[in-house]
């Protein structure tokens, strides 16, 4: 097929890409002579190819990052289609392994900051790459950008076109799961392949002797130490940054790219300068206190749900955790605290006193499941007279469960009603007359005539009066009369068709609908609830509706799984789940480790700050003892004064 040598403005040059079912031309514009473009011919007209191709068009579209190349046209000039595309000048990630082998760290770093920046940005936008691999990350020569680029398997929830068991992506850097199937694949495998990346940064390997995954290769394992590869001037806490990255069961995983690339920068931002010291005051008896402080703590929530959760509270609870990482804001909401007592019973200058030893955040979370049942009653018969002869129109039979209702919106109860089963509908012969429409009359037997018992008159004789009424019973005869039943006919009519000897039977069923609510949260910390409830907001972070069932990622939340087997329960041959809704919240907390650097008090206190109000508990361990007990002995003097004072006036 010869290649056209312009395609709308831009004349093409030369080849500088290849791929299985595209080429990649370098272009330039026909006018703007220094514009130059990158354009993607596909070379196939299979059906399958031009979808996805399409549809890769169509993602691309919707992503403006500057770490994700740019799309710029999309068009066909037959027999072609083809994109044109932000041209990156420099070449790509597995051509540079190639020259060079393993990168700086400097470099190693910038590019996967810039890589995790662009896949998270993709994930918000539920988009999977599913393909993350040097070959797709390009990297910019004059100014060191690097720019993920070939969405051509990616997946978007909005428009799933993914063959089950169908296994896409590069060997040696896909995830387990990619293994399984295409559909298996989620962000936090995308998250697995950037790890490999990485890894083969520092070390100028992949992470295993062999690939794992292939059909004939080793099973997946956890990544060699990098010193085993040889690797020198990499903290040794980079290794278990690593681990996370590849760990085996998604769930382990880092919740997004981010989250990696804050990690990373954290190891080596304590390897850069000291310790961090905390001394309390400027007493020489004090020894320094090593502070050991991090961010957020990974979560499930954030891990399964992450590309779906409202960023905004997200963002702001790892901003909190990190102001609260900083002794000088944590001693300045411990001196608030205390001076917020009006009575100043709690101890003085807490937050000065306060030598802090632990600081950890994690996010408190609140789960609510809203269920709404379907119940359908078994099939029952409902039958009638075929009095019209009507002819029906010939269907299918359905399953009860594929009879459409009312669409589930509103998680309400629903009385329902009792509903035919299309294509259940069919002419029977009466089964009770065999057709005929009659029945023989019970009582003649079809003989017409019954025997009736009639009493028999006696006259007197003639010239005698009339003999009183004698005791034994008057003389009777049996009389033979047309059946009163069947008015001598014989026969009656069949009760069941009415005499038509036809039945038009039909399955029909009930069905109505109920909801329920279904609420759980993680363990508290020994905290009052009514006191969290009255200090503190919960943000709502995630709110998800499902028709028909559960969505599966539920079940990878432990809280949250536990609910879902709880409303799965009814679930049964009569009972479905017609509409599902979880809604989950979000309260920060800070737990912070510490002592109060006096000499002889060696214990340590746990304290614990919630939300974003930084609301801090009533706590007796931090009273001012002496002026309590000043307190209350002015008190009872002043009881004793006033007990006095009445006898005195009696």
């Amino acid at each position: 097929m010869d290649v056209p040598r312009q395609i709308g403005n831009y004349s093409l040059e030369h080849i500088i890409g290849r791929g299985a079912s595209s080429e990649v031309w370098l272009a330039r514009h026909a006018e703007l002579r220094d514009h130059v473009v990158a354009i993607k011919l596909l070379v196939t007209q299979e059906r399958e190819a031009v979808r996805r191709f399409q549809r890769e068009a169509a993602i691309a579209a919707r992503l403006r990052h500057p770490n994700i190349v740019q799309l710029h046209d999309y068009g066909f000039l037959p027999p072609f289609h083809y994109t044109v595309m932000e041209y990156i000048e420099g070449g790509s990630l597995r051509d540079r392994f190639e020259r060079r082998g393993r990168l700086p760290l400097p470099d190693a770093l910038a590019i996967f900051r810039q890589v995790a920046s662009a896949l998270d940005y993709a994930h918000a936008r539920n988009i999977v790459h599913r393909d993350v691999s040097p070959a797709n990350i390009l990297l910019e020569q004059k100014t060191g950008r690097a720019v993920l680029t070939d969405f051509g398997i990616a997946r978007d929830s909005a428009t799933p076109i993914t063959v089950t068991r169908t296994i896409m992506g590069t060997p040696g850097y896909f995830s387990p799961e990619h293994t399984q199937s295409a559909t298996s694949v989620t962000h936090l495998s995308d998250i697995y392949s950037l790890g490999v990346v990485l890894y083969h940064m520092l070390a100028g390997a992949l992470p295993w002797a062999e690939p794992p995954g292939l059909p004939e290769g080793p099973p997946f394992s956890a990544p060699l130490p990098l010193k085993e590869r040889g690797v020198e001037g990499v903290p040794a806490e980079v290794d278990r940054v690593l681990a996370r990255l590849l760990a085996l069961e998604p769930t382990h995983r880092f919740p997004s790219a981010g989250a990696a690339v804050e990690a990373l920068d954290q190891i080596f931002k304590r390897h850069e300068m000291a310790t961090q010291m905390v001394i309390a005051g400027a007493r020489t008896t004090v020894k320094p206190v090593e502070l050991e402080a991090g961010g957020v703590e990974t979560n499930a929530v954030e891990v399964v749900l992450g590309p779906e959760l409202v960023r905004g509270p997200i963002e702001r609870a790892h901003r909190r955790a990190t102001e609260l990482r900083d002794p000088v804001m944590l001693s300045a909401l411990l001196d608030a605290y205390a001076a917020a007592d009006r009575l100043r019973l709690r101890r003085p200058l807490l937050g000065r006193l306060a030598r802090f030893h632990k600081i950890s955040s994690h996010n408190l979370y609140f789960y609510q499941l809203r269920v709404l049942y379907e119940r359908r009653s078994s099939p029952e018969r409902d039958e009638e007279p075929d009095h019209k002869a009507q002819v029906y129109p010939l269907q299918p039979e359905l399953d009860r469960w594929a009879v459409p209702l009312p669409p589930a919106k509103e998680f309400a109860d629903q009385p329902g009603g009792r509903v035919v089963i299309a294509g259940s509908t069919r002419v029977v012969t009466c089964e009770q007359c065999g057709g005929k429409g009659t029945l023989v009359c019970s009582r003649c037997k079809g003989q017409q005539r019954v025997y009736v018992t009639r009493p028999v008159a006696t006259a007197p004789a003639e010239g005698q009066p009339a003999a009183p009424a004698p005791a034994a019973p008057s003389p009777v005869a049996q009389v033979l009369v047309p059946c009163p039943e069947c008015d001598g006919r014989g026969g009656v009519n069949c009760t069941r068709c009415a005499g038509v000897g036809r039945l038009v039977q039909r399955k029909a069923f009930h069905w109505s609908r109920q909801a329920q609510s279904f609420t759980g949260q993680d363990e508290l910390p020994g905290v009052d609830e009514a006191w969290l409830s009255q200090n503190c907001a919960p943000e709502v972070i995630y709110s998800r509706r499902q028709v028909g069932g559960m969505r599966p990622e539920w079940s990878l939340v432990p809280p949250l799984a536990a609910l879902v087997t709880e409303a799965q329960a009814p679930v049964g041959d009569e009972t479905r789940i017609a509409l599902a809704e979880v809604t989950v919240s979000m309260v920060p907390l800070t737990d912070v480790v510490f002592d109060l650097g006096q000499p002889g008090d060696d214990g340590l206190y746990r304290l614990t700050i919630y939300g974003f109000e930084h609301a801090i508990p009533p706590d007796w361990r931090f009273f001012n003892w002496e002026r309590v007990i000043f307190i209350c002995a002015i008190i009872f003097l002043l009881v004793i004064t006033s007990v006095f004072a009445v006898f005195a006036l009696i």
